[in-house]
């Protein structure tokens, strides 16, 4: 998940609580989509000129994608100040809080509150379609652009939308049954709905993510690690592994669901097609690690502490119309602080886990790393392999350490007691 993608959805919905700058009335959707319409438009305009330099001979292809790609990276950007203006400035969001059937839903307002920045994201992929599918580069059919906006919003604000939109829709259903419940009862059936959430999430992972058949050899090496380090692959508890269709654009893999019923490993088209089977097999043991070590629940529980800031610093100011936005911008600003801590505290540690499980699933084979040693070498290799060509992927971002800095951590990987 990119940084700008996170953010673009936790300022949204921080707006939720932002006050209007005045009475809340239609208007304010009719002023929030006339800026968004504009804002779209500027977007395709952007793609056009770059065509047209392209088709004059002013510009080669290559510097002509690549400046239209900076450009729309800055709309992307700048799209932000643009939300919260629709939000606040233009009062979209006390509009949604104040309509009466937005209003009674929490997941309706969320829908609302995301509009405008979606609307951007889609903006934006929609000009690069249209630059590639105006230079012949891509199926110019309608039916293609649309099946590119959507694999665009699967492979991005899917992942967190989704399950955002669940545990929104899940406080919708307790206000619901609040009425005909005790308070002790209450709490329990707000349990029961979390968990029952997190067990459908790798379900509906399932049905957002496009799948392809995988090769049968690659899917029998990699039950057999899975079984030699305690995942089991068959019965009630077992592990799914997917070949996640990305049409050749994706190195990734990542394991959905916290429980065991119903868990899944997915590995994308080119984790399985590019890489050699010792460097698979670290991949897979870098996801298994992750699993080992709880380490999605330690980010979750880590994101806690800033919020329960952020309720704090807003009860300070609470006698202020602005203070609910200040508690949210604090919240906000721990909130990326931690994770980002957190996340390259368990990445360093699911690499240095993943070598010793290696040596454990390769169980003496050939062509696999017998030794700690040769594992963080594979691993380093394998990590070299899934960044090359792109050189953002190596270097530090808010939620991965960069290459220099894992590989460095792997020459001496640390003893350590697996679970």
């Amino acid at each position: 998940m990119s940084f700008y993608v996170f953010l673009l959805v936790l300022v949204s919905l921080c707006c939720g609580s932002a006050p209007g700058w005045a009475e809340p009335s239609f208007r304010s959707v009719i002023a929030s989509v006339a800026l968004i319409a504009g804002w779209t438009i500027l977007c395709h305009t952007a793609s056009r000129m770059m065509v047209l330099q392209v088709r004059r001979g002013h510009m080669r292809l290559r510097d002509a994608a690549r400046m239209l790609e900076i450009q729309l990276d800055v709309f992307r950007w700048l799209g932000l100040p643009v939300i919260l203006i629709c939000l606040g400035a233009f009062s979209l969001a006390a509009w949604a809080e104040s309509h009466p059937i937005f209003g009674t839903s929490m997941a309706l307002q969320a829908i609302v509150l995301l509009a405008p920045g979606i609307t951007i994201l889609l903006a934006t992929w929609s000009a690069e379609h249209v630059f590639g599918a105006r230079l012949g580069l891509t199926d110019p059919s309608l039916r293609n652009y649309f099946a590119s906006l959507l694999s665009g919003l699967r492979s991005g604000p899917a992942w967190l939308i989704l399950p955002t939109m669940l545990f929104l829709l899940l406080g919708d259903l307790a206000e619901t049954v609040e009425p005909f419940t005790s308070n002790r009862a209450l709490p329990i059936c707000i349990g029961i709905g979390i968990v029952a959430v997190a067990f459908a999430l790798p379900w509906l992972v399932s049905k957002v993510v496009r799948q392809q058949p995988m090769r049968p050899e690659q899917r029998d090496d990699i039950t057999n690690w899975l079984e030699r380090v305690g995942m089991p692959t068959s019965g009630w508890s077992a592990t799914r592994v997917i070949r996640w269709d990305t049409n050749s654009r994706v190195f990734n893999a990542l394991v959905a669901g916290i429980f065991r019923p119903g868990r899944l490993l997915l590995l994308s088209d080119r984790v399985l097609d590019e890489l050699t089977r010792g460097q698979l097999m670290m991949v897979v043991m870098h996801e298994v690690a992750h699993v080992r070590r709880w380490h999605v629940p330690i980010r979750m529980a880590a994101v806690a502490p800033a919020w329960f800031v952020s309720i704090w610093v807003g009860s300070l100011f609470q006698n202020e119309a602005w203070g609910a936005t200040v508690g949210g911008l604090a919240g906000l600003l721990l909130t990326v602080g931690t994770l980002s801590l957190v996340a390259y505290i368990t990445e360093w540690d699911a690499d240095a886990v993943a070598c010793r499980l290696a040596v454990k699933a390769s169980a003496g084979e050939e062509g696999l790393p017998a030794t700690e040693e040769e594992a963080a070498g594979m691993m380093a290799t394998a990590l070299g392999r899934v960044t090359a060509g792109h050189p953002a992927a190596r270097r530090a971002s808010w939620l991965h350490p960069s290459l220099a800095m894992r590989v460095k951590r792997l020459a001496k990987p640390p003893r350590m007691t697996l679970a």
